[in-house]
């Protein structure tokens, strides 16, 4: 195996080429003293390992471990540092590997260990018969990861029930990729992130965090097998979804529809469960209350229409169910209480009218202080007079 070290102190630099000769299982082919340097020579040779110092000048390794990955994702990174509270702190030890200073013959033969094993693993001949057994189980296993974005966050191995939960290290790598999945397909600077994400904190705590939950996410891809990316160019971040099925995406694609027809009824009708609650509502991210806001005008239309449909089709009861649940959320929609009356008169349900129309109006007072709308007040005499 071929390494390269990156390490702006060169005393450590020695001592880490010295240990990795005494290994003998991977060869040192040069030392470099800023990221760039090694950038620039890994841009024009490959090599199997990177070990990285993390705490250097003008560039940390943390971001160079970025175009690292963008020059060749198969590259193992080993980070170098000085301080194991900042390792503890930014890697909670699964999320990356990496080697304190001084480094120690034992613990660099342990990690000299795994990569040994992970490029087995990853061999031409492992790979081709995963691929076999892969090509074999398409027909049996169509599982794909489901994302719910309703509510509350939440990402699952597949979409079966039982199916396990992603357990966020952090509420920041989660924020991070609900964030990126929110702009899926654009790229973000990483400017955006840290201000959006990361204000709170001085720029160098917010780079850490950031690549922290950066590697976060890289790993659940890789460990649950999605065909998603998170790509990075330009200092710019990108999140490809792939194969993950998100209930936000199956409802907007829903939401194509023109009107309501006898042919589409029942597929609009799949899609209100979809709705468990407003979009990303329980984490009160306020870069997600415009989409929110957007997600759920839409949702009180879907409910509308189909219930109108019903009325228009003898199923007044039915309408009925749907609008009092949507009224529940939306206790102060002028035109879901129109609406409701206007299935009660087509049920000829009079005590229903009026019922409807005093229940609305004393909500509006109490809690708004209000009258109702000129239009809902005409609609409510038109209705009862006849």
């Amino acid at each position: 195996m071929k390494a390269i070290v990156i390490d702006d102190e060169k005393p450590a630099q020695l001592h880490l080429e010295r240990l990795l000769r005494s290994d003998g299982r991977i060869t040192p082919v040069q030392c470099f003293s800023t990221a760039r340097a090694g950038l620039d020579f890994l841009a024009k040779e490959r090599v199997d390992v990177v070990f990285l110092d993390i705490g250097m000048p003008e560039m940390n390794g943390l971001e160079a471990a970025e175009y690292i990955q963008q020059l060749d994702s198969s590259t193992r990174i080993i980070f170098i540092t000085a301080y194991a509270d900042h390792a503890v702190e930014a890697f909670e030890l699964q999320a990356l590997d990496y080697v304190l200073k001084p480094v120690s013959s034992a613990r660099l033969g342990k990690t000299i260990d795994r990569i040994a094993a992970g490029m087995i693993a990853s061999s031409p001949q492992v790979a081709a018969t995963a691929e076999v057994l892969e090509s074999e189980a398409v027909e049996l296993d169509t599982r794909v990861p489901g994302l719910l974005t309703f509510k509350h966050l939440d990402i699952y191995k597949s979409l079966d029930q039982e199916a396990q939960k992603h357990k966020w290290r952090t509420a920041k790598s989660q924020e991070l990729f609900a964030f990126l999945f929110h702009h899926r397909g654009d790229w973000v600077s990483k400017e955006i992130l840290l201000d959006k994400l990361w204000a709170d904190v001085s720029q160098e705590k917010g780079l850490t965090h950031l690549h922290t939950s950066v590697y976060q996410i890289r790993k659940l891809l890789k460990e649950w097998n999605m065909t998603g990316k998170l790509e990075y160019n330009m200092n710019r971040y990108r999140l490809l979804s792939g194969n993950l099925v998100s209930d936000v995406e199956q409802f907007e694609q829903g939401m194509a529809y023109a009107t309501v027809t006898s042919d589409n009824v029942d597929q609009l009708r799949d899609i209100v469960p979809l709705y468990r609650g407003d979009y990303l509502e329980e984490h009160d991210y306020r870069w997600a209350q415009a989409k929110a806001r957007d997600l759920r005008g839409k949702y009180v239309g879907l409910v509308m229409d189909i219930a109108e449909w019903d009325m228009q089709h003898g199923r007044g009861k039915e309408a009925m169910e749907q609008l009092n649940e949507l009224q529940e959320r939306e206790p102060y929609a002028e035109e879901i209480c129109r609406l409701m009356m206007r299935v009660s008169a087509t049920m000829g349900d009079q005590q229903a009218i009026l019922r409807i129309y005093h229940s609305f109006t004393l909500t509006l007072l109490e809690e708004l202080g209000h009258q109702p709308e000129p239009e809902t007040s005409r609609l409510y005499g038109d209705l009862t007079a006849k």
